[in-house]
């Protein structure tokens, strides 16, 4: 009986031992972060239970507010080594519309669509012709030899420069602007400018690791770590869950026939290259370019985006809503 007592006993207390919890993140949700009152520069996350103290690199501010190291300037701290004034916030950027939109009437009978499209200016192109082995005839799309987040369209031998969307990279296999995991694009694509910009940080996911990101100092990239158990996320810019990060969502990319997506009859207004949004898929849109339309399908988990004339994340692009 006193061995089952004593049994009883050690079983309750590994259990114990199992679940316990830092006082400092009872009740709090894990991933939550804290900032450190004596000093600008550190912050602690509750990780599985754990309090875990982080500093950030060095010249960076604890941001709570966005949950990243940003610059003392965007930051109200004044303790520690680095003690700022308070900044005042800084007023949202009205989205830019499409320069000159145009919108044709196109239709699939008996359904008659009107659509916005974005046009593409290929009379003023910034490359040389020599620089880019463009065919003479036809519309293709070649990778960019200096950035993995561009790409250039060739409009029958015309080179024009395209950007993915922000945390896309051009897939050459493919043609198209997907994930970075399955880009594999094989340039260092981690180019600073040169000069800091405290209102613009510039952050950068790391290729192949999901923990790992960049943030752009004086030209350099510096590479940096979330905490244990945390993803970086490229769309919001922070240190997040792993069940919330983006970096964990990505399915493969397989290429399938889709005829019943095709209307009877696609009808490009004019010459000009621009691109149409599709009438029944958020995920296909066509390029009409001498009045011909060829139809085109954004990456798994991507959308089309029609104002930004690119491939763009759900949360972002407006089909559908």
């Amino acid at each position: 009986m006193k061995l089952l007592v004593v049994y009883t006993i050690a079983l309750v207390a590994g259990i114990h031992a199992a679940v316990t919890v830092d006082k400092e993140c009872v009740g709090i949700r894990n991933g939550s972060t804290f900032r450190v009152k004596d000093d600008c520069s550190k912050y602690y996350t509750c990780n599985g239970g754990k309090f875990v103290g982080s500093q950030c690199p060095h010249g960076l501010f604890w941001d709570q507010v966005h949950r990243v190291c940003t610059a003392p300037e965007l930051v109200s701290c004044n303790v520690g080594p680095f003690a700022t004034a308070p900044v005042a916030p800084i007023p949202p950027v009205a989205p830019v519309a499409p320069v000159n939109p145009q919108i044709p009437v196109w239709t699939t009978a008996p359904v008659i669509i009107t659509t916005a499209v974005v046009p593409i200016d290929i009379e003023n192109t910034e490359i040389e012709l020599d620089e880019y082995k463009c065919p003479k005839n036809g519309v293709s799309s070649v990778a960019h030899k200096d950035s993995c987040s561009k790409y250039v369209m060739c409009f029958d031998g015309v080179p024009v420069v395209q950007d993915c969307a922000p945390g896309l990279h051009f897939d050459a296999h493919s043609g198209q602007c997907t994930y970075p995991i399955y880009a594999r694009c094989g340039l260092q694509d981690r180019i600073c400018p040169m000069w800091n910009d405290p209102y613009k940080m510039i952050f950068i996911a790391d290729k192949f690791d999901c923990a790992k990101y960049y943030y752009c100092y004086n030209g350099e990239p510096h590479e940096n770590s979330c905490a244990q158990g945390l993803h970086w996320d490229p769309i919001n810019n922070w240190c997040t869950p792993i069940e919330k990060s983006h970096c964990t969502n990505f399915t493969p990319y397989k290429e399938v026939y889709e005829p019943l997506l095709t209307p009877k009859t696609v009808s490009c207004s004019d010459t000009s290259a621009h691109w149409v949004d599709h009438p029944k898929s958020c995920r296909h849109y066509y390029l009409c370019y001498k009045g011909k339309a060829m139809l085109k399908r954004c990456d798994e988990g991507l959308f089309w985006d029609n104002e930004a004339g690119s491939c763009n994340y759900g949360s972002i692009t407006r089909c559908g809503k």
